[in-house]
């Protein structure tokens, strides 16, 4: 417990002085560059490694140079070296679609027999989905409102992680405290249902606590925020049992134990990867 909460700190502290050093190097932000890049890149290693016992040999260089590369396109519009007419989302869609059909072409090169292309294809496609075209979703949070006031974006981006990270915070000290009832005992056996219900009533009070702090904001009424904290809290609790489900169907506890106290970057990262197009979703509107 000790090491989780003082590696926990640290990330904490090392990524937001990170994400407000970035204000003075706007709309570039290479700190959050830096960040998505390498969490990017490991994680993709991670998630590849769960399957090295299987009979899957996706490409583990062109998947890792994917996932890099659709994470690097949302800041492509904002370094000013194509016309403004492409939309970030054109780019990083057309990013995602020729990796694949590169990944498409090169099954086609090493094909031997059967059995293995089509479960090659149909793994390379999650990934890409699930850790380039879904982390996108966050990662645009930041340039939210930039025309007008750099300090939106990150105060988007910024309420979308402590709300969702803190769901988790919540959900372990009241499972801990008051679990009794396990909510998916095959998924994850250590979730109860007395825990998720003190998440979502963390994340709602935690983005509650937001709005007063930060009132000339997108979230500027308490019934919106208490809102978004409950639907960002079922978001992230439905993200770390998608985790669960690989873990549990390649018989795995962690991804790794890279980080200290948390198990690997993927265990850090679970709850963050889904909840993207929902925040974007809401700020949108």
């Amino acid at each position: 417990m000790r090491k989780r909460i003082i590696v926990g700190i640290l990330l904490v502290g090392a990524i937001s002085c990170a994400l407000l050093a970035d204000l003075f190097l706007a709309p570039w932000y290479p700190f959050l560059l830096l960040i998505c890049l390498t969490g990017g890149l490991l994680a993709t290693q991670e998630l590849l490694g769960l399957f090295k016992s299987s009979d899957l040999t996706p490409s583990k260089n062109l998947l890792s140079l994917a996932v890099c590369t659709i994470l690097l396109s949302n800041w492509i519009p904002h370094f000013n070296l194509i016309p403004s007419v492409f939309h970030s989302w054109q780019i990083t869609g057309g990013t995602a679609i020729a990796f694949y059909f590169a990944i498409i072409l090169l099954e086609m090169f090493k094909f031997r027999s059967p059995g293995v292309s089509t479960n090659n294809l149909s793994l390379s496609a999650f990934i890409i989905v699930y850790l380039g075209l879904l982390p996108s979703f966050l990662i645009q949070l930041r340039w939210i409102g930039s025309e007008i006031n750099p300090y939106i974006g990150l105060y988007c981006l910024g309420i979308t992680i402590t709300v969702t990270k803190c769901c988790d915070i919540g959900a372990y000290f009241t499972g801990k405290l008051f679990g009794r009832h396990l909510m998916t005992p095959l998924l994850s056996p250590k979730k109860t249902w007395e825990g998720f219900g003190g998440g979502i009533l963390f994340s709602a009070g935690i983005a509650f606590l937001w709005t007063n702090l930060f009132p000339n904001t997108p979230l500027c009424c308490t019934l919106a925020s208490i809102a978004f904290g409950v639907i960002i809290g079922l978001g992230g609790v439905f993200a770390d049992l998608v985790e669960s489900l690989i873990k549990r169907d390649l018989s795995t506890k962690d991804a790794s134990q890279s980080i200290p106290g948390f198990g690997g970057i993927l265990d850090l990262l679970d709850s963050l990867l889904l909840i993207g197009p929902i925040a974007w979703l809401f700020f949108l509107n």
